[in-house]
Parts: structure tokens; C-alpha cells; sequence
């Protein structure tokens, strides 16, 4: 099963006005479907931050986003996004597409060491992020040893046509407690711009408390709560999570 996090993150502000590179949170740990396999993933988040400044995610409100991935050849899985928001005043709204091309060792799930590469494509309005076009390489590597599992997530985001690129990297930690549940910490965080990184009280860093539950072979759940280790972090931010695999 391929364990990821989501969770609305509503964009980040500083005293300079600059948004995340990210509107939801999703560590990936390598692993993919058999090929010919088919992932329907269904994330619903609530949020809430009590600044907004204009532009970014919605700072208060809810994020549904469907996510349908198919496992091409053991190496390699394709996934598109749907993003639908909506803030608490009412206000909803479309958040554009993502395509993901995750490529990863063949038969990682059977390795206690998984290595990858995902490439992110995405088209998202002001409302998700400061640049229309996006593409982020995150690169994957995935330990695990006994009931532990350490994922490391080190994503850089190349804004198309604006600024230098991000330095978001994320950091998940698991370990098995039952049969078929697992708890998790995950942190993820934004140093700003590679060329220009922000100040300590500027960099956004937020760490969540998971819970992912196996309900049967190819049906799973997650639920999370996070919150904001700095001013430029979302406060709060909630998560479930419904995979389903075909």
C-alpha cells in the first residue's frame, strides 16, 4: 500500500506576502500498484489558519481533491488530481489539475530499501499558488525494518515563468502497532526560495499526527490533525482519507 498523508495546507504567509509551494500535504514511500492496477484516492481536509492575504489556498475552509492513479509497468504509475475547494464564507471554486508521473524501484514493496522520482505537473489559479504553472521533482526514499517505516520526501518546486525554485521537503514516520493499523508523524516543511531562503519565522513547518487503518485488502482509510510550529504555518488543519484499490 502506498501510504500518503494529505491535508489542506492554506497557503503560508510571511511579512513579504509569499505563499507555499503547497495547497494539500502527500509524502509518497515508493511503492506502486501491480501493473494494470487502478488507485482511487479521496482526500477531504479542513483547515483553518485566521490571516489571509489575497492569494494562495483558501486559509479557512474545506478541500476535496480526487486523486486516480494506474500503475503502468512495475516501475512506473501515472496519477491526475481534481482539487474542489470551498471556505468557510461560502465562497467555492475549482483548483485546477495535477498530473503526477511517479517512476520507483521495481518491486519496492518487497525491498527494505525503495528509491524514486516523482515529476508533478500542475495548472492551479492564484487561489492554490503564486504561479500559474508548476513543476515539482521529489525525489523518494523509503526505509523500513520490523513494524518501522522512515520516508523521505526532499521535493524542490520550479514556479514556471516566476520566481527561483522552492526547497519544500517533507519527513514521514511510521510504525505498525496492529495488525492492520499504523501511526504516523509527518512534518513537512518550506524553506523558501533555493537561491533566497526565508528566516526562521518565515519558513513554514507543520507537523501531523496520523492514523492509517487497512479495512480490508484493497480498502484503506487515514485520518490526521496537524498544526503549525511557526507564524508562517497553517493553525490547525484536519484530514480524512478514503483509498481504494481496483
Amino acid at each position: 500500500m502506498r501510504l500518503a498523508a494529505t491535508a489542506l495546507v492554506l497557503a503560508l504567509l510571511t511579512g513579504s506576502v509569499r505563499a507555499a509551494v503547497f495547497d494539500e500535504f502527500q509524502i509518497f514511500d515508493g511503492r506502486i500498484a501491480e501493473p494494470g492496477g487502478v488507485d482511487l484516492n479521496l482526500h477531504l481536509n479542513a483547515g483553518r489558519h485566521g490571516i489571509r492575504d489575497g492569494q494562495g489556498a483558501p486559509r479557512n475552509g474545506l478541500l476535496l481533491t480526487t486523486e486516480i492513479g494506474y500503475a503502468t509497468t512495475p516501475w512506473h504509475e501515472v496519477a491526475v488530481y481534481f482539487p474542489v475547494a470551498r471556505e468557510f464564507s461560502g465562497d467555492l471554486f475549482g483548483g485546477g489539475f495535477k498530473l503526477r508521473n511517479s517512476f520507483v524501484t521495481p518491486g519496492a514493496g518487497d525491498r527494505p530499501l525503495a528509491a524514486g522520482l516523482d515529476i508533478e505537473l500542475r495548472r492551479q489559479s492564484f487561489r492554490f499558488s503564486s504561479a500559474d504553472w508548476a513543476l515539482t521533482l521529489r525525489p523518494i526514499l523509503d526505509l523500513r525494518t520490523g513494524p518501522w517505516q522512515l520516508i523521505l520526501n526532499p521535493g524542490v518546486e520550479f514556479p514556471l515563468g516566476r520566481a527561483g525554485p522552492v526547497f519544500a521537503p517533507a519527513i514521514r514516520g511510521v510504525r505498525r502497532v496492529a495488525e492492520t493499523v499504523w501511526l504516523g508523524l509527518e512534518h513537512y516543511m518550506d524553506f523558501g526560495r533555493i537561491d533566497r531562503p526565508e528566516a526562521p519565522r518565515g519558513q513554514a513547518h507543520q507537523l501531523f499526527l496520523t492514523t492509517d487503518i487497512r479495512l480490508a485488502e484493497k480498502l484503506a482509510v487515514q485520518f490526521g490533525v496537524g498544526h503549525g510550529l511557526t507564524h508562517a504555518s497553517d493553525r490547525w488543519a484536519g484530514k480524512f482519507m478514503l483509498l481504494v484499490d481496483f
